[in-house]
């Protein structure tokens, strides 16, 4: 792959050559403008930033989870497609899921495609793009056959292409739960035998979508599976062309979950054995063949082991990965991290929390420095432009678009393309751009604005201003025109009358503000000839025109923060230079100001380790989002149900519990009632016979023996080499769909009643996700009987699951081994405290 240091070196690589200015045979005066920057200001800009989540099929014909309450999260919203959230949040972006759960073995049908085309259309209406995702599942096994799913590549695909104009990026999708290649057919990364199959879907993707559309895959071992095979394993021949395999980038789910962001990093592969750290840094050097950033976007979810509270990973992380995008709405144990987290200035950055500097500095961030050009040009001479500029975000512009120099007098305007500019090496960090176009040689003598625009490449959305690349200056953007002021007087042919522009005002200050204005106040500026008015801009962009020294600003938004700026202009079009900034903050309370009823808390249950929790359901006057659950005063889970278990306690400890319900506004309710629970004293060492109690005697895995001098061991677990890790006395077996356990009886055990295993799994309901044999004997834990009937159920918190061997006929007098098989489909962790016979 290519090298960090390539990347940078392209960055700064001169693209064009610096032509001559002249007017004549007399060269044209050349001005050089230092731009102000707006290093705070979180403004929206095309293709990067946070997303939203929304069901863009919104037909329930089509669509089953349109009406389907048991999607976490579901709400009426997800079907809005004005996409009025995404849009209050200052968000260019939104996901949607392509539900194919009902077509797994059927084409299909026309008004799925239908609703899908409209659903685009409605995209474009609203002036966002999409990320998109097929899937077969929402949580559990999915099982498709691969020539169905080819089809349905080539059918969903059409509508896409049709509008490619408005779609981000694609998930690759289709395999597996949530379309996330695992838990499904064809998701065993070790298997050598699914690999082709793999390798087909993504071609058919790939050929069946245009070049400009990204392809964005969850694990790095199936990346390199696509754009850097040990070997081609497909009959047919690994086809991908170069291009293609450019296409090819990173969507990192479960992103700051924990160290390997929760299987992200971590599968096993039929290329060979590679280390977490390598298949981090391939993705830390993931870039195209021409040096340029992949799409690198993702989610959190609902585990934070490496989201620290001072935001130092999230940003180390996203900085190095070059993030571009990733979903705002999931999860909020993450994401509220990133609110509560008040970051000090720092370099460039101002004072500001983790959520806000995210959303300022994922993707690209251009801010100018400065640009020479000529004051004078001719019709069909040229004009030449260096300019410096420093890219503040994570990642460069994924993908290719033309940039232009526009002369714009308002009655005629030039859009002169800077053909031999590609605005994709303008990586992060600092960037020179040298570059000449030709000013038409009809073009009509005059003063004009000179202006740098970057608008999106198609046709559909090039003369759209909120497809365009807004720079992070002060005063330089025209939100109306869609592009970035550099001048606001450059002559073609001669300058006639007056050519001189006014002072810049001084003085600038805020006289007064109430809940839904700004009144602003300034000195006079000075002018050859005189001054005729003042633009006021708020946030860059103008609001107003002034013949005085004085305006208000009206209709604002209650307890909203503004920022102005004020510059002259006179009788000739001359435009003076910005004045200083100043910041207002209006009076009131904007939109939903109504907090949430405060919950009813009580507890449920307790182990030694945990406390089981269950509050009232709080009433809004819009609606409730979710809850916060503090353990005195840490926030120690963000449900969005009524119910919640707090782990990894310690035995014999009081705990005070309270409970706050929060809106979609931010608004949070009264604290709930407080509620303490001593946790239960630590269990009794484990009685009976003791298979194995992993106190590290003998030591697992290295002894490779069980407490009864038995060999054990394990493989194909994500953790300890494949064996599985012994932390504080327990067992713990993370796995994928592989992993298999076993530990050597061979004694009699017809004294014995009760095989007994203490155990607990990180999400819970894990008892169907692997087998277990002893004895001849041999099923899914879920499936063998209880005594009373019951069947086995894992739960977060440690229970002790006695097994009658007789009746789910174990054979005590030759047990043989106990083993256990992690070959279904599951994704999770199991931990346990000790196997005894009792």
């Amino acid at each position: 792959m290519p090298t960090r240091f390539m990347r940078m070196f392209t960055a700064t690589t001169l693209l064009a050559t610096v032509a001559a200015v002249a007017l004549g045979a007399t060269p044209a005066q050349a001005a050089t403008v230092t731009y102000s920057a707006d290093l705070a200001t979180a403004f929206a800009n095309p293709e990067r930033g946070y997303h939203n989540r929304y069901e863009i099929i919104n037909d329930p014909a089509v669509n089953d989870y349109v009406n389907a309450a048991t999607i976490p999260g579901f709400n009426p919203d997800l079907l809005d497609r004005t996409f009025a959230r995404a849009k209050a949040n200052g968000n260019t972006l939104v996901h949607s899921y392509l539900h194919l759960d009902k077509y797994k073995t059927q084409a299909l049908p026309q008004a799925l495609l239908d609703n899908l085309a409209s659903g685009l259309a409605a995209v474009r209406t609203a002036g966002m793009k999409i990320v998109l995702r097929p899937a077969y599942t929402w949580d559990g096994y999915a099982s498709v056959a691969e020539s169905q799913i080819l089809a349905h590549i080539a059918q969903v695909n059409a509508v896409i292409s049709a509008n490619a104009d408005v779609v981000l990026h694609l998930e690759t999708g289709y395999l597996g739960a949530w379309g996330e290649w695992h838990t499904g057919t064809l998701t065993n990364s070790s298997s050598v035998e699914e690999a082709p199959a793999r390798y087909r879907i993504v071609k058919k993707i790939a050929d069946t979508t245009p070049a400009s559309i990204p392809l964005a895959m969850r694990y790095p071992i199936y990346i390199k599976e696509m754009i850097d095979p040990t070997s081609c394993v497909v009959p047919e021949g690994c086809g991908l062309t170069q291009a293609q395999k450019d296409r090819i980038s990173f969507h990192n789910d479960c992103f700051l979950a924990d160290v390997n962001d929760m299987g992200t990093y971590d599968n096993p592969s039929w290329m060979g054995w590679y280390y977490i750290e390598q298949k981090k840094q391939w993705m830390y050097d993931l870039a195209t063949s021409t040096g340029f950033n992949k799409m690198v976007g993702g989610e959190t979810c609902g585990s934070d082991g490496y989201n620290d509270a001072a935001c130092v990973n999230a940003q180390t992380e996203m900085n190095r990965l070059n993030f571009t995008e990733i979903n705002e709405d999931y999860a909020a144990v993450n994401t509220d991290k990133w609110k509560a987290a008040n970051l000090a200035a720092s370099g460039n950055d101002p004072a500001e929390t983790c959520f806000t500097r995210i959303k300022r500095k994922m993707g690209y961030r251009l801010r100018l420095l400065d640009a020479t050009f000529p004051t004078t040009v001719a019709p069909g001479g040229s004009l030449a432009l260096t300019a410096h500029l420093n890219n503040d975000g994570w990642s460069g512009l994924i993908k290719s678009r033309t940039a232009y120099l526009v002369l714009d007098n308002g009655t005629n305007r030039y859009n002169l393309p800077l053909s031999s500019v590609d605005p994709r090496s303008w990586l992060a960090g600092a960037s020179t751009v040298t570059a000449s176009v030709t000013v038409p040689g009809g073009a009509v003598a005059g003063n004009y604005k000179l202006a740098l625009w970057l608008p999106d490449p198609t046709a559909a959305l090039q003369s759209r201003p909120e497809y365009s690349i807004r720079l992070a200056n002060t005063g330089t953007w025209d939100a109306a025109k869609g592009y970035n002021v550099l001048a606001s007087s450059v002559t073609v042919g001669s300058c006639t009358g007056d050519c001189t522009a006014p002072s810049t005002p001084t003085g600038l200050t805020v006289s007064g503000v109430t809940n839904t204005s700004v009144s602003l106040s300034w000195s006079a500026s000075t002018d050859n000839v005189g001054v005729t008015g003042y633009q006021v801009f708020r946030g860059g962009v103008q609001v107003g025109t002034a013949s005085g020294t004085s305006f208000t600003d009206s209709g604002r938004s209650p307890g909203q923060t503004y920022q102005y700026t004020v510059r002259a202009v006179d009788a000739g079009g001359n435009v003076s230079g910005q004045s200083a900034t100043v910041s207002a903050t209006t009076t009131g309370c904007s939109g939903d100001c109504t907090a949430p009823s405060a919950p009813t808390l009580s507890s449920t249950g307790k182990t030694d380790t945990s406390v089981s929790l269950s509050w009232t359901a709080s009433t809004d006057n819009v609606a409730v989002t979710g809850y916060e659950v503090f353990r005195g005063a840490t926030l120690v889970g963000s449900p969005t149900g009524t119910s919640f278990t707090d782990t990894g306690l310690t035995a014999s400890t009081a705990y005070a519990y309270t409970v706050k319900a929060r809106d979609a506004a931010g608004n949070r309710s009264a604290t709930s009632n407080t509620v303490t629970v001593t946790t239960d004293a630590t269990p009794q060492p484990p009685t009976g016979l003791v298979l194995d109690n992993y106190d590290g005697t003998p030591a697992y895995p290295s002894a490779s023996q069980n407490d009864l001098g038995k060999w054990t061991g394990g493989n194909c677990f994500l953790d300890g080499g494949g064996s599985g890790v012994v932390t504080g006395g327990a067992l713990s077996l993370r796995y994928n769909n592989c992993g298999w356990f076993g530990s050597d009886v061979g004694v009699d055990l017809s004294a014995y009643t009760y095989l007994v295993v203490r155990i607990k799994g990180t999400a819970g309901g894990e008892q169907t996700h692997f087998n277990l044999g002893l004895g001849g004997s041999t099923k899914v834990f879920a499936d063998f009987t209880l005594d009373g009937g019951a069947h086995p159920a894992i739960t977060t918190a440690y229970q002790d699951i006695k097994i009658p061997m007789v009746a789910n006929g174990i054979n005590r007098n030759s047990p043989s081994q106990l083993a256990m098989g992690f070959w279904y489909g599951g994704n999770s962790t199991v931990t346990i405290d000790h196997i005894t016979f009792q």
